[in-house]
């Protein structure tokens, strides 16, 4: 196969609404899949987007069991789509929009390599805070596999930021209460370690996959390691994290 032509294709067919053609289910391994993805993140760049950082998906044995897959693939941030505490989200922008809670980290230093030790990303991983990751069911004219929802960044539409700590003054991550908050009413909480894999063991994992495609952590990016849970969202609700040791994060939904 010819992948830049493959991605090409894609692109062409997303370019016009169909996120999941027909012709994608059952044609990408794994591998092949992720190259296609950054071969699509390099259009959105030359289109004038920027890479903001990146996320690892399936964290939890929940989604996995779901799917019926092992694997913790990668997807990728856009600057565009990285907002602050507080902002509002558009809607109309967002087809069938989610919000998932999940813990964001900043990355201090470079870092790339297929076994990173959990001392080399303490000392690469600057900081921790409360996140939202706002998830996207783009349209297509099938039902996307897993190889094909890879392709499309694992539903990822934008994150938002919230207040955090230094990583080295965070308390154990896997002992973090997050309580998730919908126009004031609580409708969650939960503990880290009841619903995620080790966040460590998540961006080392993350470190080896993009290590495997050229790509490496890079000071400033942003990395989100998982969702505590997934709630479908609406024009004109208020949304609020609170992550017990961390922060607290805030989006509205216009």
């Amino acid at each position: 196969m010819d992948l830049a032509e493959f991605t090409e294709r894609l692109w062409q067919s997303r370019q016009k609404g169909d996120y999941a053609p027909e012709w994608l289910n059952g044609a990408l391994s794994l591998e092949q899949a992720l190259e296609v993805q950054l071969g699509l993140l390099e259009r959105k760049r030359a289109q004038g987007d920027s890479l903001a950082g990146w996320k690892v998906g399936l964290t939890s044995e929940r989604a996995r069991t779901a799917l019926g897959v092992d694997e913790r693939p990668f997807g990728h941030l856009l600057a565009s789509r990285l907002l602050e505490s507080g902002a509002s989200a558009p809607t109309a922008e967002i087809p069938r929009p989610a919000i998932e809670p999940e813990m964001c980290f900043t990355v201090g230093r470079r870092l790339s390599g297929a076994n990173p030790s959990r001392g080399e990303l303490l000392g690469s991983i600057a900081r921790v805070a409360a996140g939202f990751e706002l998830n996207a069911a783009r349209p297509g004219s099938a039902r996307p596999d897993f190889c094909a929802v890879v392709t499309d960044c694992l539903t990822q539409w934008g994150i938002v930021e919230g207040s955090g700590v230094d990583l080295a003054e965070a308390p154990d991550l896997g002992g973090v209460r997050c309580t998730l908050s919908r126009d004031g009413d609580p409708v969650y909480t939960g503990l880290s370690r009841d619903e995620l894999d080790d966040h460590l063991d998540s961006l080392a994992r993350l470190v080896a996959g993009l290590t495997a495609h050229g790509q490496a952590l890079l000071p400033g990016q942003k990395l989100i390691t998982g969702s505590f849970v997934r709630f479908d969202v609406a024009a004109g609700q208020h949304w609020r994290a609170d992550y017990e040791g961390i922060g607290s994060v805030e989006v509205r939904f216009a």
